[in-house]
């Protein structure tokens, strides 16, 4: 199906594409299949068994059972992330029972803006407390930092398992053995790996998690929280959606084609999964041997955080992260583009040039491309402006190819010089008009 598009996209951390045809089946089959699965009708028997076999199995593949964790079906990820950060907090304020303590949260700079916007606005009605923990300048949370956070009225630590920009991994396996030290509830944001790999949530010491099918070619609209039964019940968690479904914890009736799609999808996403992630880990390689071959690459140490530069390159390209792979979001390159003469790189205008290519590639977080701000990602990470203004995020998927990034990197060169030596010749110009 890669061959057969007309465009290359690169720009699988904002949606997972194509969406495979035996998923388009599945959802049009349940969609024909109208019957509600909360009814005693014997029609909707297969629904219910539809329900509880994609439960069943997406618990197993992530190395438990409702024995010990409860599944819930949601709208997205960002209500995942919402629900469990305002039910905990909803129920540790009830568990603490005092007018002068409030819950205490630990998140994360660089959390999804969902999450960031969610503490924020418990933060502004007074019904939390919270401490942002920053990362180091390659993106990632030290553990010692959140233990350092956690207060004795801290109800939830939120720090995600892999960026959405910066391609980096947290050890949240340090981070989770600090949080049961501590007993706090540790939720973390699993989208950017969930379908990548198996997420072994009792065995990484996950309290909670969040997912989006759409992220590995499921349907949109559909979001997975995986729950604790430890946590429901020391906590006592209930529904910000109430009704009767889903134990309780989400009301309202069931998406079921949208269940079925993403049950097809994640089994289809596992399916070879260590056969594509070589061949994921393969492509970042080939596309970072390539730029190192076409741009003076930089230090991005020479410009975080840096009161003063260290003497840079008048123009040089960044890679924004870690640079030991095997702390690496497998598929995803942060690019910036730095010029220190005259206008700074725009990633805007290289971004449209790329679009008329039909290149597809984001110049940050997929909910804030539209933002006049720049990342909170990037803010965290100590960016100046040079690199805020220059930065491209590359994200590959399971269907592009060796040949689509060969042409990519060679439509980049081409787009990227374009901009520069335009620059230079309005200097040019300019020198000119000023000489007598």
């Amino acid at each position: 199906m890669a061959n057969q598009r007309k465009f290359i996209y690169l720009d699988h951390n904002a949606t997972g594409i194509p969406v495979p045809d035996e998923v388009l089946k599945e959802i049009a089959k349940w969609t024909k299949n109208g019957f509600n699965p909360s009814t005693d009708s014997k029609y909707a028997k297969d629904a219910k068994e539809l329900i509880e076999k994609a439960k069943s199995d997406i618990l197993a593949r992530c190395g438990v059972s409702s024995l010990t964790h409860k599944i819930i079906f949601t709208s997205g990820a960002t209500e995942s992330n919402c629900f469990i950060i305002r039910a905990c907090v909803t129920a540790f304020a009830k568990k603490i029972k005092s007018k002068d303590l409030i819950p205490h949260i630990v998140v994360s700079s660089v959390e999804h803006t969902s999450i960031i916007e969610c503490v924020n606005k418990l933060v502004e009605a007074k019904e939390a407390e919270a401490t942002f923990v920053r990362p180091t300048i390659i993106g990632n949370i030290n553990p010692k930092d959140v233990e350092a956070a956690i207060r004795p009225t801290t109800c939830i630590v939120c720090v995600m398992f892999a960026n959405n920009e910066i391609p980096v991994i947290n050890n949240v396996r340090a981070i989770a053995e600090i949080t049961r030290k501590k007993q706090v509830a540790y939720h973390c944001d699993c989208v950017q790996v969930f379908g990548k790999f198996p997420i072994k949530v009792a065995e990484f010491g996950l309290d909670s998690i969040s997912a989006s099918a759409h992220k590995f070619c499921g349907p949109k609209g559909i979001g997975i929280s995986i729950i604790s039964n430890q946590l429901i019940e020391e906590y006592g968690l209930v529904g910000e959606i109430n009704g009767t479904q889903q134990n309780g914890l989400r009301g309202g009736t069931e998406n079921v084609p949208g269940i079925g799609g993403t049950l097809v999808a994640y089994e289809l996403a596992h399916k070879n999964r260590d056969k594509k992630n070589t061949h994921l880990l393969n492509l970042r390689r080939h596309m970072i041997e390539l730029l190192k071959a076409n741009f003076n690459i930089g230090k991005y140490e020479n410009y975080a955080l840096q009161s003063e530069q260290k003497k840079v390159q008048d123009f040089e390209l960044l890679f924004l992260g870690p640079q030991d792979e095997r702390f690496c979001l497998l598929n995803t390159l942060l690019l910036a583009f730095c010029k220190n003469t005259r206008r700074p790189f725009c990633n805007i205008e290289l971004k449209r040039a790329l679009d008329a290519k039909s290149i597809i590639v984001s110049i940050g977080s997929a909910c804030n491309t539209s933002s006049s701000h720049a990342s909170h990602t990037l803010v965290a990470i100590g960016a100046p402006q040079v690199v805020k203004q220059g930065v491209i995020r590359v994200s590959m998927g399971d269907s592009n190819t060796k040949e689509e990034v060969e042409k990519f990197v060679a439509e980049l060169v081409k787009c990227v010089k374009k901009q520069v030596e335009k620059e230079i010749a309005i200097k040019a110009k300019e020198i000119s008009q000023n000489q007598p």
